[in-house]
């Protein structure tokens, strides 16, 4: 897996007025992600060479549930997974983003998800049946869901900035201070055990307090500014 720096430089530039447009019009914000959300999936995909010999398929869409769902419900999981291995069935991997959980999301605030399922894909053609067993084994998910996630740590933290930030946001503009809380508790304190485990903390304590500092005070917009000047620091040090 390559391309980081030239990703990096290409979305990073998009972080500095993505967080401006969440803190002045969200509402074309979120119009303009999932109109572009399918577009978005198949740039980012675009930039890796898949394995040699393996058909990758990528979906990007809903699962069929009968209840409303938001994301930060564990029903509106995203995975890789391998749909045959042998010569005779084919070399196959899908790859699906739920769009329930990401359709919302700009191009940077996709990318560490787009990363984390790529590394999947590249895990296969090593020990494929090994892959297969994480199904059943929940040492072994923990060992390629943190396998994945270093591959994530590659890239610039503002991306994952990014993806807490939105991810709040959104909930917040769906469900007011209720969904936003349930956005944060899952980022800072479920999301690393669930599904087996193994994944790294998606909201750090930081930003966790900060939420917490604009929830006593009913301003989101004490959230919205630490990211923006988070992003401030970052070019000033370069």
């Amino acid at each position: 897996m390559e391309f980081v720096s030239e990703i990096n430089t290409k979305y990073l530039k998009q972080v500095k007025k993505a967080r401006l447009e969440i803190k002045n019009d969200r509402k074309n914000f979120w119009n303009k992600n999932s109109v572009n959300f399918k577009n978005s999936i198949k740039t980012l995909t675009g930039f890796f060479k898949f394995p040699e010999g393996w058909n990758v398929n990528i979906i990007a869409s809903n699962f069929l549930l009968d209840k409303p769902s938001m994301p930060y419900d564990l029903e509106v999981w995203s995975f890789s997974d391998v749909v045959s291995a042998t010569k005779g069935q084919g070399y196959e991997i899908v790859i699906f983003f739920n769009k329930t959980d990401l359709g919302y999301l700009s191009a940077p605030a996709l990318l560490p998800i787009v990363v984390h399922e790529v590394k999947h894909v590249f895990q296969v053609p090593k020990d494929t049946k090994k892959y297969v067993l994480q199904a059943v084994d929940d040492d072994l998910i923990k060992e390629f869901e943190t396998d994945a996630d270093v591959e994530v740590k590659k890239y610039s933290d503002e991306f994952r900035k990014q993806n807490v930030l939105e991810k709040v946001m959104f909930c917040y503009d769906a469900e007011g201070w209720k969904g936003a809380k349930k956005m944060v508790e899952y980022l800072h304190e479920e999301a690393k055990d669930a599904f087996g485990g193994g994944y790294d903390e998606n909201m750090i304590a930081e930003e966790y307090e900060v939420f917490k500092k604009a929830e006593d005070e009913k301003d989101i917009e004490i959230f919205i500014d630490h990211f923006i000047n988070s992003f401030k620091e970052v070019e000033e040090k370069k």
